[in-house]
C-alpha cells in the first residue's frame, strides 16, 4: 500500500450492511491487515440480533439493528445483504446518506449500480464489488465497476480492501460483471464438484475418503499455485502437456475426460451461470 492510499484509508470509518460471512471476512482482514487504525472504526448493522452478537464478539466491532446509525458513524458503506433486502436498506438510508461525504460500496449479487444510484441522492457515489466465498482464507478474487460518480480515489480505496482479502483485479465494464459472478462467484461451487468427484474416482479405486480429498484438495491448490507463478509462466494446456508422458497414465485419463465432453459442459456451465445472473439483475 501506498502512502497516498494509507493518507485515504486513515481518514476511514467503515459501515457495513448486513454481518454475514462476507462482512465477518472482509472486517477480519481489515483489522489483521491494519487498513483500519483500530476495532473502533468498523460498525455493523444486521436485522439478526443473535448475528450480531457473534459478530461484537468474534471480531470486536460494534454492531446496530440501526442502518441509519451506521451511516451516521460510517463514510464508507459496504453493502453486504442478500439482493432481496437491498431495497430495505437503501430506503433506510436515503436520508442520512450525503453524497460529498459517504461513498457506497455494494457486493450485493445482481444490483446494478444504476439501481443503486435511483435510490439515493443526486451525484451519490457507488461501486459495485464481485468477490467470492474464498475470502474467508483471503484467497478472494475481485473485480469492480463504477458509478456514474466515483473517483480515482473511491477506486483506489475499493483497490486496497478488496486486496486485503486476496487479489483484486480491477476495474472491468458492468455488463461484464455477470460472467465474473459465473466463472469467480460461482467458481468455488464449480471446483468443488471437481475435487469430490475425483476424489470417487480414487474411493472407487482403494484409497481411504480422507486421503482422496486431502490428495485431491492439495493437487487443485498445487495446480492453482503454478499456474499463477509468472515465473513459471505456464499456460494450463502446457501445464497438461508437461503432465501428459507419452502412453502414460494421464494421457488416458485425458481421453476420459474429452469423451465425457466435460470440457465443452464447463464452458456451458460458465455461460448458462451467466445467462441466469443477467435474468436475475436489476
Amino acid at each position: 500500500m501506498n502512502e497516498y492510499n494509507e493518507i485515504l484509508l486513515s481518514h476511514l470509518k467503515i459501515g457495513f450492511f448486513g454481518a454475514g460471512r462476507m462482512c465477518q471476512a472482509l472486517a477480519r482482514s481489515l483489522i489483521e491487515n491494519n487498513i483500519v487504525s483500530s476495532k473502533d472504526k468498523i460498525i455493523a448493522s444486521d436485522v439478526d440480533e443473535n448475528q450480531r452478537k457473534i459478530v461484537t464478539s468474534q471480531l470486536g466491532i460494534v454492531t446496530t439493528g440501526d442502518n441509519r446509525e451506521v451511516v451516521s458513524e460510517s463514510n464508507l458503506l459496504i453493502l453486504a445483504v442478500k439482493p432481496k433486502d437491498v431495497e430495505t436498506v437503501l430506503k433506510d438510508i436515503q436520508d442520512p446518506f450525503l453524497p460529498h461525504y459517504h461513498l457506497l460500496v455494494s457486493i450485493a449479487a445482481g444490483i446494478r449500480t444504476t439501481t443503486i444510484e435511483k435510490f439515493l441522492k443526486p451525484k451519490s457515489r457507488v461501486l459495485r464489488v464481485m468477490p467470492n466465498l474464498a475470502c474467508l482464507v483471503n484467497s478472494s478474487c475481485s473485480v469492480y465497476s463504477s458509478g456514474h460518480y466515483a473517483t480515482d480515489d473511491d477506486r483506489s480505496i475499493v483497490n486496497t480492501i478488496f486486496s486485503s482479502v486476496g487479489s483484486c483485479e480491477g476495474e472491468i465494464d458492468e455488463c461484464l460483471l455477470n460472467v465474473v459472478t459465473a466463472l469467480s462467484g460461482s467458481g468455488p461451487a464449480y471446483f468443488s464438484i471437481m475435487v469430490d468427484a475425483l476424489a470417487d474416482g480414487a474411493v472407487k479405486a482403494g484409497l481411504s475418503r480422507s486421503m482422496a480429498l486431502n490428495l485431491a484438495v492439495r493437487t487443485m491448490m498445487g495446480t492453482a499455485k503454478i499456474l499463477l507463478d509468472k515465473n513459471l509462466g505456464f499456460h494450463p494446456s502446457q501445464l497438461k502437456d508437461a503432465v501428459a508422458s507419452p502412453g502414460g497414465t494421464t494421457i488416458y485419463g485425458l481421453e476420459m475426460i474429452e469423451k465425457a465432453g466435460i470440457r465443452a459442459a464447463l464452458m456451458e456451465t460458465v455461460t448458462a451461470a451467466t445467462d441466469r445472473a443477467a435474468q436475475l439483475e436489476l
